[in-house]
């Protein structure tokens, strides 16, 4: 059994002593993508050509970090070195499948969302829900953001407007989350195996996240929502922390399902 407290605690225990190399390179990481996207016609192209093996480098190098193995910052470009071809592969076998399943997903979330939203519009503003109903007036639905009034109180209003903004942020990230999850192993297993193909590899997450991927999907949600204070109450400085974190807490949940599934066999 995998325990979400473990998880966080490994993680921790990992990035001690590792913290300013991991910021560094995690901070270059994503900045090298940021430039290479930013590229004037071929940026969008170019992107999805190097974000495969630079995730199977960087994968190495959590790996390295939580195996405490001598991490070093070329361990970054161990994809460009080793099995070039796969690394570009995977990412081209996978993102047409979680974009076409989040997408769908995406639908649905925001589709029940919708619904929800419109109840609590029917009970807290019954005035304005009637008027949607009776005449299509979709700017009925925005009562709840219009200006305050203090007459019945202002915290509930709050309250509403939050919720709202919040599950419709969720509905929007979340199928995302949830259509990578079968795959979220694929670059951890690409940067132990370089020998492996970028099918099998695929593959053999599909078959490795079986049973684990709910507990993945409580972890994910868990970072989604330390993210917020994160961001509100460090003003984006926390982000320098939060991303190799959550990104390296991946990689022990990876070490935990493989030493898993090796008891079982």
């Amino acid at each position: 059994m995998i325990s979400i407290s473990t998880l966080f605690s490994d993680t921790f225990k990992a990035l001690k002593g590792h913290w300013l190399q991991a910021i560094c390179i995690f901070f270059i990481y994503n900045f090298s993508l940021g430039i290479v996207q930013a590229i004037p016609g071929i940026g969008g192209f170019l992107s999805l050509i190097v974000s495969g093996p630079l995730t199977i480098g960087i994968s190495v190098y959590s790996l390295k970090i939580i195996n405490d193995n001598f991490p070093k910052a070329e361990n970054v470009l161990d994809g460009f070195k080793y099995n070039l071809g796969n690394g570009i592969l995977a990412y081209f076998i996978l993102i047409p499948v979680i974009l076409i399943v989040g997408f769908i997903l995406m639908i649905i979330f925001l589709a029940f969302n919708f619904l929800l939203y419109g109840f609590f519009i029917s009970l807290f503003y019954s005035q304005s829900y009637e008027v949607f109903i009776s005449s299509m007036d979709w700017e009925a639905l925005l009562s709840p953001f219009k200006v305050l009034s203090f007459k019945f109180g202002i915290v509930e209003p709050i309250l509403l407007i939050l919720f709202i903004i919040i599950s419709f942020l969720f509905s929007i990230i979340l199928p995302w989350i949830i259509a990578s999850l079968p795959f979220a192993m694929t670059f951890f297993i690409m940067a132990e195996d370089t020998s492996i193909d970028a099918w099998d590899a695929v593959q053999k997450s599909w078959n490795m996240m079986k049973g684990y991927k709910r507990k993945y999907l409580i972890l994910n949600m868990l970072l989604l929502i330390t993210l917020i204070p994160v961001m509100l109450f460090t003003f984006l400085i926390g982000l320098l922390w939060y991303i190799p974190f959550s990104f390296i807490i991946s990689g022990v949940f990876y070490r935990e399902i493989k030493k898993n599934s090796r008891l079982i066999d």
